[in-house]
């Protein structure tokens, strides 16, 4: 008889070992999972490849118990998991490591720390909290500057701490989510220790360095389950990766002329390098690349969060104001962030109802008031990420009617099927440079393997 995890009990949490046998997950007509069988055992890194959109992240959210199957069956040290429980499933030692921080940008790495302890406390307080940070650094090499308010790390640093916070709590199964290149030598570290490790990236070559077997999916399907990595080539990841590629595009005849709203030229930020785009009134852009290789820095520019290191950002002409609300909004910018995020410009008031509110009707409320004052550029950063079938459709129609207004679009997405229904082009950033730009009828072959940084 199969025993089921309750609250009360936790699983042998040296067996860090996770299964799921056909296991489906639909959200709305978007098929998410079909099917899956996925499998790992304690002591090894096991790769999970695929594309945006392919489903890893899914996949890896109904592991770490934020998300439930609508069929198949999932076990964690052999035992049946049902529901969806983020505690016990920490409970049971599984951690998922995103690159959406769960920080609090205020406080330092080892206050941090201490927030993500099971009991909350660490004897000594935050001094040892601190030296507690700088001795697993060491032990797992993952550089964090544990003296200085996290807000001020950099991106990758936020990454260590949030999988330092992990192994501190001794998590025996890390899922880690589109992890950096420096993460790959930490990987032997941890499963030297009997831990698992499993990697959601659409790189190959992340999986060829640091993972001894691998998963593929392929639009919600398995293309390639559990193979060792020994002996496969890249060229093979990349063809069951992308999928057999469609033939050559028709070239497209080019529209009546339309005025350009939106330059960028030589804009240089951290990661993204000498980008150069315009886009025109009435056109919407679309911009993917798998995380970390210039969307949120471009994002940023493009919203007037961050001025450029090089280079320019204009709408007709005059550079985007540089962290005023007021001023972005007069210049004729609107913003709509899908991470919860609210333009400043707000009164208190209607802040706290957005807070208050569900998340979806909070978005749909931003989208309505940055829309409201017919902007001549919309930044609309993953608008629809996390939400309903319905409120997604009337998000996108709000845009697309801005963009018929004359308004320049620039769409940032990982959904390759949204951003086929709603862009005009789209653009691939890879390793911070735009690899290509993209028209209809798609080559989605083509537009993965640019992501990943493959010629087509």
């Amino acid at each position: 008889m199969v025993r089921r995890v309750r609250s009360a009990e936790r699983t042998d949490r040296s067996a860090a070992a996770v299964s799921m046998l056909d296991v489906t997950r639909r959200f709305g007509a978007t098929l998410a999972l079909d099917g899956v069988h996925f499998e790992t055992t304690g002591g090894e890194v096991h790769g999970l490849l695929g594309a945006p959109g392919a489903g890893k992240t899914t996949l890896m959210r109904i592991l770490a118990g934020a998300d439930r199957p609508d069929r198949g069956v999932v076990t964690v040290g052999g035992a049946v998991v049902t529901g969806a429980d983020v505690r016990l499933m920490r409970a049971a030692g599984v951690a998922l490591v995103q690159r959406h921080h769960t920080l609090v940008p205020t406080l330092t790495a080892g206050e941090n720390l201490i927030l993500a302890r099971p009991t909350g406390r660490l004897r000594g307080g935050t001094r040892a909290a601190r030296q507690r940070v700088e001795r697993l650094a060491d032990r797992y090499a993952l550089a964090v500057r544990s003296d200085v308010p996290t807000g001020e790390l950099s991106d990758d640093e936020r990454w260590r701490l949030e999988l330092l916070r992990a192994l501190d709590a001794d998590a025996r199964l890390l899922l880690l989510d589109e992890p950096a290149d420096d993460l790959v030598g930490a990987f032997r570290r941890i499963v030297d220790e009997g831990r698992s490790v499993v990697v959601a990236t659409g790189r190959p070559e992340i999986v060829l360095a640091g993972c001894d077997r691998v998963t593929v999916l392929r639009a919600g399907r398995v293309a390639l389950s559990g193979a060792p990595v020994d002996g496969l080539a890249a060229t093979t990841l990349n063809g069951l990766l992308t999928g057999p590629a469609l033939p050559p595009a028709p070239i497209a005849v080019p529209g009546p002329p339309r005025r350009i709203r939106l330059t960028v030229t030589g804009a240089t930020l951290d990661r993204l390098r000498e980008a150069e785009l315009s886009v025109s009134g009435g056109e919407i852009l679309g911009v993917v690349g798998l995380d970390g290789n210039g969307q949120h820095e471009l994002e940023q520019l493009l919203a007037g969060l961050r001025a450029p290191e090089g280079g320019r950002v204009e709408v007709d002409g005059v550079p985007v104001p540089v962290g005023d609300a007021k001023a972005r909004i007069a210049a004729g910018v609107a913003y709509l962030p899908g991470d919860g995020a609210r333009p400043a410009r707000w009164r208190p008031a209607l802040r706290q109802r957005l807070r208050a509110g569900p998340d979806a009707d909070a978005r749909r409320l931003l989208v309505a008031r940055e829309l409201s004052g017919r902007p001549k550029v919309v930044v609309a950063a993953y608008p629809t990420r996390g939400l309903d079938p319905a409120t997604t459709r009337a998000i996108v129609q709000r845009v697309i009617a801005a963009a018929a207004r004359g308004a320049a679009v620039v769409w940032f997405g990982a959904d390759l099927d949204e951003l086929f229904t709603v862009a005009d082009r789209v653009m691939v950033l890879a390793a911070g440079e735009a690899l290509g730009f993209f028209h209809p009828p798609w080559d989605r072959g083509a537009i993965a393997r640019a992501m990943t940084g493959w010629p087509s």
